[in-house]
C-alpha cells in the first residue's frame, strides 16, 4: 500500500485502532486469520482517513500518446491522458451532463457573448495562479494556426476572448452558437501562461504542468506514463488513489497484463475477451452504452464514392448484425446514421439500412460498376478488426478493400496526403452531441474529411447557429435525414463499451468512452 495523507487525527478512529492491535498482540488465542483480520481492518482505516490508496495502472491505449500539449493534440486517447492533467471551464459528467469545472457559473449577455465566472484560489500544479489571463492565453493558443491545434475548425466560432477582472471571462462568438457549452467542455483545457513562456512549447508538450487532479511526474516512452494525485486539487475529496499509470500494451497482450497484475483496469476489452475474463476469480467486465460508433470518411467528391447508388449498395451490403456480432461480440447496436440515442440531435424515426445484398449488386449495376471496383482505405489500428469485417462484407459484391493501418498517433499525416478514398476509424463524441460526428466525418474544413458536400455544410452552419434549443433540435432531425438520404458514409454500429477491472478497483466508465480517473478508487 502506497503511503500518503496525513497522519492520523481522529481520535475515535485512532482509539479503535489502538483497541484493536492490542488485543489481537496480548490474545493468545487468536491465529493467523485475526493477524490478516487486523491488517485488513488498519487498511481500511488508513485508506479512509487519507483518501488516498495505492496507485491505480491503466491500459488505455497501446502507444504513447503524440504529445502532453492539450493545444497540439486531436485523438481520444491523448485527450484521456491530457484531462487528467488539465482542467477546462466545463466538462462533462459520465452521463454527458454539462458541469462547472474552472468556471463556476456562466450567463449569455447577448447572441454572441457569454461571461463565465471563474473559481478563485486555484493554482497549476507548478504553483502558478489560475486566472482570466490563463484561461485567455489558452484559447488564444487553440485558435492561432501557428499552434497547429488539429481542431481548430471545431471551435472556430470563437471570435475573441475579454477579461473584465481577474476571475471573470468573456467568450465572443462570430455567430450566435448554441453549442459553445459542447465545444468547450469537449476540447478546452487550460495551460499555464507563465510556464510556456519560460519552459517553451516543446518542454511542455513532455513536461505538461495543468490544474487537474494528477500531477505529471514521468514518461517512459514506448512503456508508461505516471501521474501523482494533486491533493490540493480544488474538488474537496479528489481524487482517492494516490497516482494513476498509463500503461501501453498491444491490445493482445492487454488481458495476460490484467491477470498478472500489471495493470488494475482495461478500458476497452475486445468483445471476444469478455468470456476469458468472466471466467476468471478476482475480476468482473464492466459494460456501457456509449456514444462511441465506427463511422467510415468517405471521399463524396470524387471517384466511385461520388455516387449516391454506390453508397446506398454499400450500406445495404453491409450485415450490421454480423458485424455486431463477431467484432463486439454483440456488445452494440446497429445504427442508421452517426447520431445515436441518448445524443442530443438523434433522429430516432430513420430506420438502419437493411442487409440485402441483391438489392446492392443491382444498385452498382445501375452506378455503372457492375464488376465492381478498388478502394484505398487507411483504418486506424483501433478499427482493424472493423475493417476486415466490413471488407469482407463488401468483397460479396465486387467491392475490395486495399488497407493501410497505422496508430492513432499518425492518423492526422496520413490523412494529410489525400490518397485515401476512405478511412475507417473508432470515435467517441467528446461533445456528446450528433453534431461531431457529423462535422469530423463530412464537414468540408474537419481535418478527417476526404471530400465534402456544400448542402452539408451549409445545413451544418444553420443548426449550430441556432440558440432556440427546440429549433435546434429540429434542424438537428432535418441534417441527420439529409445524411441518411444520401448515404454519406457506412453506417455501423453504437458501441456497449466493455471494460476488464479488478474487483478491488471502483471505476465509472464515461458514455464517450474518454474517463476521468479522478473518480476512481480502491474499494
Amino acid at each position: 500500500m502506497s503511503g500518503g495523507g496525513q497522519p492520523f487525527q481522529n481520535d475515535n478512529g485512532d482509539k479503535a485502532v489502538k483497541r484493536f492491535i492490542g488485543w489481537k498482540f496480548t490474545s493468545r488465542s487468536r491465529n493467523m486469520k485475526n493477524l490478516a483480520t487486523a491488517i485488513v481492518f488498519f487498511a481500511s482505516v488508513f485508506c479512509a482517513r487519507t483518501a488516498f490508496c495505492g496507485y491505480l495502472t491503466v491500459s488505455d491505449d497501446i502507444a504513447d500518446p503524440l504529445t502532453l500539449d492539450p493545444q497540439r493534440q486531436f485523438s481520444e486517447k491523448n485527450h484521456t491522458i491530457c484531462q487528467q492533467i488539465f482542467d477546462g471551464l466545463v466538462r462533462f459528467d459520465p452521463e454527458g451532463k454539462i458541469e462547472p469545472a474552472l468556471a463556476v457559473s456562466w450567463e449569455r449577455l447577448d447572441v454572441t457573448r457569454t461571461r463565465f465566472k471563474l473559481r478563485e484560489g486555484v493554482a497549476f500544479h507548478n504553483g502558478e495562479p489560475f486566472d482570466s489571463a490563463a484561461v485567455k492565453f489558452s484559447i488564444e493558443r487553440y485558435l492561432d494556426p501557428a499552434t497547429g491545434f488539429p481542431a481548430r475548425a471545431f471551435i472556430d466560432s470563437i471570435e475573441r476572448v475579454e477579461t473584465p477582472d481577474k476571475y471573470t471571462v468573456d467568450i465572443i462568438t462570430k455567430y450566435p452558437d448554441g453549442i459553445l457549452l459542447n465545444r468547450l467542455a469537449g476540447f478546452i483545457l487550460i495551460s499555464p501562461p507563465a510556464y510556456i513562456k519560460e519552459k517553451g512549447g516543446e518542454y511542455f508538450a513532455s513536461n505538461p504542468v495543468g490544474t487537474g487532479a494528477f500531477i505529471f511526474r514521468k514518461w517512459d516512452k514506448g512503456k508508461q506514463l505516471s501521474l501523482e494525485a494533486n491533493k490540493k486539487y480544488w474538488l474537496s475529496g479528489y481524487p482517492k488513489i494516490d497516482g494513476l499509470v498509463f500503461r501501453f500494451i498491444p491490445q493482445e497482450k492487454q488481458l495476460k497484463a490484467l491477470f498478472s497484475g500489471e495493470v488494475d483496469l482495461i478500458t476497452d476489452l475486445p468483445g471476444t475477451q469478455t468470456l476469458k475474463l468472466k471466467s476468471r476469480p478476482g475480476f468482473t467486465v464492466m459494460k456501457k452504452a456509449s456514444f462511441y460508433t465506427v463511422p467510415p470518411c468517405l471521399n463524396l467528391s470524387s471517384g466511385p464514392l461520388s455516387s449516391v447508388r454506390v453508397r446506398k449498395a454499400m450500406n445495404y451490403a453491409l450485415n450490421k448484425e454480423s458485424l455486431i456480432r463477431y467484432d463486439l461480440l454483440g456488445n452494440g447496436k446497429p445504427i442508421a446514421t452517426f447520431s445515436m440515442e441518448g445524443e442530443v440531435g438523434h433522429n430516432a424515426s430513420l430506420t438502419p439500412y437493411k442487409f440485402d445484398l441483391s438489392k446492392a449488386k443491382n444498385l452498382l449495376a445501375e452506378a455503372g460498376y457492375p464488376d465492381g471496383f478498388r478502394l484505398k482505405v487507411l483504418v486506424k489500428a483501433n478499427a482493424g478488426r472493423t475493417a476486415k469485417i466490413i471488407a469482407s462484407d463488401l468483397k460479396k459484391v465486387g467491392i475490395i478493400l486495399d488497407i493501410t493501418i497505422v496508430a492513432d498517433a499518425d492518423i492526422l499525416k496520413e490523412f494529410a496526403s489525400k490518397v485515401y478514398d476512405m478511412a475507417i476509424g473508432g470515435n467517441p463524441d467528446p461533445m456528446y452531441h450528433s453534431y461531431f460526428n457529423q462535422a469530423i466525418v463530412l464537414y468540408s474544413r474537419s481535418p478527417f474529411c476526404l471530400g465534402g458536400d456544400t448542402e452539408f455544410d451549409k445545413m451544418l452552419g444553420d443548426m449550430v447557429s441556432t440558440l432556440d434549443a427546440s429549433k435546434g433540435a429540429d434542424l438537428s432531425k432535418e441534417l441527420d435525414t439529409y445524411i441518411y438520404n444520401n448515404a454519406m458514409s457506412l453506417f455501423t454500429y453504437q458501441k456497449i463499451i466493455v471494460s476488464g477491472v479488478k474487483k478491488t478497483v471502483r471505476f465509472i466508465p464515461s458514455a464517450s468512452g474518454m474517463p476521468y480517473f479522478y473518480l476512481s478508487s480502491f474499494k
